[in-house]
């Protein structure tokens, strides 16, 4: 494997694509093989991406959610052929456990406060089910297992400092402007959204990726339910099978691909990205593959190609 053609894309993004900053990790069958920042967590400071920083992911972390409800059902605490009604009073009694997943996953996390299969229905199943509150139990059942220790939903004095500043990109002049807006008004505006460095998301990711399995050796999920979950259950960007890809709301990419043993988890933080920065997905996921050199990209796996 030759990762050099990977590090030289990514020290470009700032230039060619106006990314004010990112932070990329790919793990190859279990194994960080690549790992890399570039750029500034705010530009007008000239304070540079480090590894601690923290990320807002918005529709792709939604697949940590649907992992909660999975591991319930792994241990027989629900089915999903459950009616939702039996655990949301009044919801429509001809949605079933798996149809909410399904749609919740496909929903965009701005338009969830206008839906019944919002973040904030999938967080009452898993209270009501597992008879603990939402962060405890994605704490004791996902976080703390895998070692994510700088991993929650809640914004809190611990973790708001760290959270890499936002940007939009101007269409007129194209350039990036550094947002003003507060951090807590920023994360209200998405529900469920999802507060994570790339080092933590990735080893959730990859282990994923890994069956279920993590590189440490926790079984947070059964082959079969990994296998539900990519193939039948969460809505997907790409059509291939055992693969999963998302580009979330500020750009955030996280690809899980089963059958080829690949996690990528990328995050920025750039909002309004025009047809120039949609152009480097592609081209990102391409260059990882052939420096893994497992095969080369296929139009398959991404809607932009």
């Amino acid at each position: 494997m030759d990762f050099s053609a990977l590090a030289k894309f990514v020290k470009t993004l700032g230039k060619d694509y106006g990314i004010p900053g990112c932070d990329i990790s790919v793990y190859y069958n279990h194994i960080n093989v690549f790992r890399a920042k570039s750029g500034y967590t705010s530009k007008f400071n000239k304070i540079r991406i480090s590894n601690k920083d923290l990320y807002f992911l918005h529709s792709g972390a939604k697949i940590m959610c649907c992992v909660a409800v999975i591991i319930l059902a792994q241990r027989y605490k629900l089915s999903l052929k459950d009616k939702v009604s039996e655990y949301i009073p009044n919801f429509d009694e001809s949605y079933t456990i798996k149809d909410m997943i399904k749609k919740y996953s496909s929903v965009s996390s701005l338009e969830e406060a206008d839906t019944d299969f919002s973040f904030e229905n999938m967080k009452k199943i898993v209270e009501v089910v597992s008879g603990t509150d939402f962060d405890s139990y994605i704490y004791e059942n996902i976080t703390k297992p895998l070692k994510m220790k700088s991993t929650t939903f809640t914004l809190n004095d611990k973790n708001r400092k760290r959270i890499n500043k936002q940007y939009d990109f101007d269409t007129q002049s194209n350039n990036t402007v550094e947002c003003d807006t507060d951090v807590e008004e920023l994360h209200k505006r998405s529900s469920g959204c999802l507060i994570t460095t790339v080092n933590d998301y990735a080893r959730f990711c990859e282990t994923i990726c890994g069956e279920g399995m993590s590189q440490n050796g926790y079984r947070l999920l059964s082959p079969e339910s990994v296998d539900m979950l990519i193939n039948e259950l969460i809505y997907n960007e790409t059509d291939k099978n055992d693969a999963f890809v998302c580009i979330g709301y500020n750009g955030s990419l996280v690809l899980i691909d089963v059958k080829k043993k690949i996690t990528i988890v990328y995050a920025q933080h750039l909002m309004n990205m025009g047809v120039k920065q949609l152009e480097m997905y592609p081209i990102l996921r391409k260059t990882v593959y052939e420096c893994i050199g497992v095969d080369t990209w296929s139009k398959g796996y991404n809607l932009f190609a």
